[in-house]
């Protein structure tokens, strides 16, 4: 299935799917099936133009994922339409006027993106919202504290946190060379200034994390191990079920296991060679793609990551990329996903 999200100032263009259909009366994202012989972005052009008289001129790919029904299989290849013209659908500003009719009849409406949440979509559109709630870059905050220990840099440290929430909307912080009492007032302070600024603030699961700090930030970065300690997830879960959980991969047992937990999103490394992991073998594009394609939910690219590579990544099945030095303390402004 082509799958269309068409955008619009900050808004989502929505159809109802009819009754009778598989999912009938649950709002969608428009598409259709590929016919054999197209494309992925020929398919779109031509169901969106069927559907709603929308002639699509750019596209960019947001995610690929496979979902199964009880009773059916999906595959949903979906691209960003950021250009487009044709029939012009009106945005309203009362909610109770914004009701319209595509050429098949069905109900559609611009709904905000902020909005998405509150609307009933099939489960398999779940990882879609997901995707459109996130940018295209993934910030890890380096750990440069064992060979700084002083308070000195601990304000300089919280000063570059700061100052790299004006360039980043999701932020992971891993500081393992700090233990309780220094590592809380760090972790404490970051999640102020997160709240303040309006940053999503993940924070590393090997770090041990007190409840208060937990209930602050916006949710956890399970390590690898902690990605199979069933305990420690549900745990979490049952004291935090709204909070974000993401989760480093590294193969496809990894991939299976994050499916299973429905994670928001996951990162998968190491794509190329890193300077901080020199001796570990980088998996390259082409098996990044292939274990990209069998997620379910949003994919960040990891490991010798550069805001060059955005777009590769993209082109790749990714969300964007996730670094560390490359995206720390520079201040480059990556592009917010519906830009």
């Amino acid at each position: 299935m082509a799958v269309a999200v068409i955008v619009k100032d900050n808004r989502v263009l929505l159809s109802k799917r009819a009754e009778n259909l598989h999912q009938g009366g649950l709002w969608e994202f428009p598409g259709g099936k590929v016919e054999s012989g197209e494309t992925i972005e020929q398919a779109l052009i031509r169901e969106i133009r069927e559907e709603l008289g929308i002639d699509v001129k750019k596209t960019r790919p947001l995610i690929k994922l496979i979902y199964h029904y009880p009773d059916k299989s999906v595959l949903l290849e979906t691209l960003i339409v950021c250009q487009f013209s044709g029939r012009r659908y009106q945005i309203y500003d009362c909610y109770e006027k914004q009701e319209q009719q595509g050429l098949e009849g069905q109900t559609v409406k611009w709904v905000r993106l902020n909005d998405l949440d509150n609307y009933s979509f099939p489960l398999a559109n779940k990882p879609i919202i997901n995707a459109l709630h996130l940018p295209d870059s993934y910030l890890i905050s380096p750990d440069r504290f064992s060979e700084k220990l002083d308070s000195q840099y601990q304000t300089q440290f919280l000063d570059e946190f700061s100052n790299n929430c004006e360039y980043h909307q999701v932020i992971q912080l891993r500081i393992k060379s700090l233990k309780n009492t220094q590592l809380n007032k760090i972790l404490k302070q970051a999640c102020e200034i997160a709240q303040k600024k309006k940053v999503r603030l993940l924070l590393n699961s090997s770090m041990c994390l007190e409840h208060d700090i937990l209930y602050a930030c916006s949710g956890i970065h399970l390590t690898n191990i902690h990605l199979y300690d069933d305990d420690f997830i549900a745990h979490y879960r049952t004291q935090f079920a709204h909070k974000m959980i993401v989760a480093s991969c590294h193969c496809q047992q990894d991939i299976e296991r994050a499916n299973e937990l429905a994670l928001d999103f996951i990162v998968i490394s190491p794509v190329k060679q890193t300077t901080s992991h020199p001796n570990q073998a980088p998996m390259g594009w082409q098996q990044f793609k292939k274990l990209t394609d069998s997620a379910k939910i949003p994919v960040f690219a990891l490991g010798g990551m550069k805001p060059s590579d955005i777009k590769e990544a993209q082109n790749y099945g990714a969300q964007g990329i996730a670094a560390i030095s490359s995206l720390w303390n520079q201040d480059i402004k990556t592009q917010d996903t519906l830009l």
